[in-house]
């Protein structure tokens, strides 16, 4: 490569983990200083090499109160600790600790042999007041009309023949022929006949007419209160079927399968950290700055690759006695990798909140940061034409020390002069003495 010597070659072409921006790093020893210098040096010499496309801003000034650091601790946004709505033993727990969990997916499952049962029996005698019902609605069929037509009929004809039979008795014994008893045998006989075609005619008239409206409303009725025994068993079936409240992370297991379980007993414990809040201690003299919805840069020990910006989200109004110092929890959105929360529970972290004088700063985008290394950094495009409707130029990092955050920049406290440009992206394959190609910003 360009001629370098084979132990150069090597320090340059370290391969770099995938998934990482490249860092610069102050040089451990004289000989790595030695080599990167030569290396960029080499690089700048040759006439040919491709320009980097990279978007750059400028180092701006802006008032800001000075930032302070604040220990805090990582909270999740919400914890629930779930529980069992009824007694039952535990056949199935699908989950273990650390498992993420989706909103309403099945957490345990208690045994439910009786229930189904019960819904059985319960939904088989609703099918049959339906029925009821459904047939009062319906009304009379045409051959209950008829049927009962034809009784009346019938009736109205025996009633003809035994009104003759009675009037030719009735001769008979004016001539001394026929005996009283057949006389009254006859006239009861028509009288029953008048009963029952008096009978018939209303049975006629109730099938004609259809069912009542207070039969309909008693079938109803009882359709209804089937109905919610239904629903009854299946609220208790859906009971024994523990699931997870919202979107988020088993952190803990209460019980095991085969267990049984009291009403209002413990499964498990489920935490939200696809959002999480960071809960800082201000003291009384500082707070009285702070406002909701301010900015808030955060650093995290265990997730130093990331730029983290959150949002002060609460002020508690009420100190701790002894420490003088207020609860402030600042809202940040997590970052998921490899279905893993970057952000967990119990994190230390540090806050640089605005509580200082106010005072004219420098600030940068944070895209402009590289992080993971022994100190932040930027690079600096050094020999841009900004007059020029493209420009190009070459990179050098230069270490920042960060501050409080600024209308969505941070404060760097360094040597850059205001109208420095900075690259904003592209910058995580770019190292010190390439070549760059970008659009200077109008600003």
């Amino acid at each position: 490569m360009f001629g370098l010597p084979p132990a150069l070659i090597k320090f340059t072409m370290s391969p770099v983990p995938h998934g990482h921006r490249l860092r610069f790093q102050r040089p451990a020893s004289g000989l790595a200083a030695c080599a990167i210098a030569a290396w960029a040096t080499c690089a700048a010499a040759v006439p040919d090499q491709a320009a980097v496309p990279v978007v750059v801003a400028r180092v701006t000034m802006a008032e800001q109160a000075a930032g302070q650091s604040f220990v805090g601790t990582v909270m999740p946004a919400r914890v629930s600790d779930v529980g069992s709505a009824v007694d039952g033993r535990i056949v199935d727990l699908p989950i273990v600790d650390g498992q993420r969990v989706t909103e309403g997916q099945p957490l345990a499952e208690l045994l439910r042999g009786l229930l189904e049962i019960e819904r059985e029996g319960a939904v088989a005698e609703l099918q049959r007041l339906r029925q009821v019902l459904a047939e009062l609605r319906a009304g009379s069929r045409p051959e209950e009309i008829e049927q009962s037509r034809a009784l009346v009929a019938g009736f109205e004809a025996r009633l003809a023949y035994a009104r003759s039979r009675l009037t030719r008795l009735g001769r008979l014994a004016e001539r001394g022929t026929s005996t009283v008893d057949e006389l009254q045998d006859a006239q009861t006989e028509l009288q029953q006949i008048e009963a029952q075609l008096r009978g018939s005619r209303a049975a006629l008239a109730l099938v004609e007419a259809g069912p009542r409206a207070e039969q309909v409303s008693q079938a109803a009725a009882a359709v209804a209160v089937q109905e919610a025994a239904v629903e009854r068993i299946d609220d208790q079936l859906a009971k024994h079927t523990i699931r997870a409240p919202f979107n988020g992370w088993v952190i803990e297991r209460f019980t095991e399968k085969g267990q049984w379980i009291a009403r209002g007993g413990l499964v498990a414990r489920i935490a939200e950290l696809d959002d999480v809040e960071v809960e800082v201690r201000v003291p009384e003299i500082s707070v009285g700055g702070l406002e909701v919805g301010v900015e808030v840069r955060l650093e995290f020990d265990a997730a130093p690759h990331h730029t983290w910006i959150g949002r002060i989200a609460r002020i508690v109004p009420q100190a701790d006695v002894l420490s003088r110092s207020f609860p402030v929890q600042i809202a940040l959105e997590n970052t998921i990798v490899d279905g893993a929360p970057v952000l967990r529970g119990g994190m230390l972290a540090r806050a640089w909140l605005p509580v200082g004088r106010a005072a004219s700063v420098k600030v940068v985008p944070k895209d402009a940061l590289v992080l993971g290394g022994s100190t932040p950094m930027v690079f600096v495009v050094d020999g841009p034409n900004p007059t020029a409707p493209s420009s190009t130029g070459t990179v050098r990092a230069v270490p920042v020390e960060l501050g409080a955050t600024v209308g969505g920049n941070v404060e760097v406290r360094s040597d850059l002069d205001p109208g420095r440009l900075v690259v904003v992206r592209g910058n995580e394959r770019l190292r010190p003495g390439m070549a760059v190609a970008f659009e200077p910003p109008r600003n």
